[in-house]
């Protein structure tokens, strides 16, 4: 079995192991029985760690592909090729989607709404209270559905301003509640024109983070995230805890800066609370590697506070009410 891993690919090399292991599989060059090299065989076949190999054959086996047999060895499953088969089938069929949806100029937002809106009907889960959650930058964005998306029966979504600016359809036809802060209020009281369906909430850090950013005061501090907006609001925290931090800086994620040269003199690192969902691998990486060195990592994670949380779950229980009458 001939395996060719591409050390200088940024696809890691238990994946590239994974994901050939599969299409050879998939076109019949490993059919269905067929044994496949151990763990020690194929490491030093293509200079692998064994570690890496085993962890890619059990990545594998998770998926269906292979089975392993203590005192037998590895072989291709039964039904695998079919399954893959399927699969591929299966995606090739939504990036046909994909490209039609996106040739009639609807953002990744409304194409996920038109998604989950079919699915809903199909399941006929019309029960759920679909919400939409609007703002300017994606890592509120993020924060704040992972907040509401605790509340039960409910399909949350998330929106960015100028894509609520450009087609408010979205939200008058799919949304029962269009969630935003006192700052884009006004905004979309001009477009969205069920204004019972606005619902204006307050924003702020969460309590973990607030005591976490309480003890940075005199060190140097680095803010890393997707946008300009979220490096403002958590600039805007730092001014009213009134930290007096060293040489505060940012970093925007798939910048050209030199991400290593801006981590080396900073001992604070402030990130998004899911900042893995905006950055690259190698910052990520890095990101780690720097917690891992005793540098400290603040997740920021910026949310409805509690009394707007308690209005919003009025407000949905009304719908959910309004919904069985």
């Amino acid at each position: 079995m001939k395996i060719f891993i591409d050390k200088s690919s940024t696809t890691s090399i238990y994946q590239q192991l994974v994901d050939q292991i599969s299409k050879k599989v998939q076109s019949g060059e490993l059919p269905a029985g067929k044994k496949l090299p151990t763990v020690r065989e194929l490491a030093d076949q293509t200079g692998i760690a064994r570690g890496t190999v085993k962890h890619a054959y059990e990545q594998l086996e998770r998926r269906g592909v292979i089975k392993m047999t203590r005192g037998k060895g590895t072989f291709v499953r039964e039904q695998a090729q079919q399954e893959i088969s399927s699969k591929a089938r299966a995606m090739n069929a939504i990036d046909r989607l994909l490209d039609e949806m996106e040739s009639l100029s609807f953002s990744p937002q409304e194409i996920q709404m038109f998604f989950n809106l079919k699915l809903r009907e199909r399941m006929d889960h019309d029960e759920n209270v679909c919400i939409v959650f609007v703002d300017c930058n994606p890592e509120t964005l993020t924060n704040i559905i992972n907040q509401i998306s605790a509340i039960p029966n409910i399909e949350a979504h998330k929106l960015l301003l100028p894509d609520a600016l450009r087609e408010p359809f979205v939200m008058d036809d799919f949304a029962d509640l269009v969630i935003t802060t006192s700052t884009h209020m006004g905004q979309l009281s001009g477009v969205v024109q069920h204004k019972d369906k606005l619902v204006q909430v307050v924003t702020a850090p969460s309590s973990p983070t607030v005591a976490k950013m309480a003890m940075i005061g005199g060190k140097t501090v680095g803010i890393l995230c997707a946008s300009e907006t979220y490096a403002h609001i958590i600039r805007r925290s730092m001014q009213n805890l009134e930290l007096p931090c060293q040489d505060t800086e940012t970093y925007l994620f798939g910048s050209a800066m030199n991400l290593e040269a801006f981590l080396r003199h900073k001992e604070v690192l402030i990130v998004p609370n899911d900042f893995l969902l905006f950055c690259s691998r190698a910052e990520g990486d890095l990101i780690r590697q720097a917690g891992a060195q005793g540098k400290t990592v603040i997740r920021y994670n910026y949310q409805i506070d509690g009394g707007s949380f308690l209005s919003v779950q009025e407000k949905i229980e009304l719908i959910r009410a309004a919904k069985y009458l």
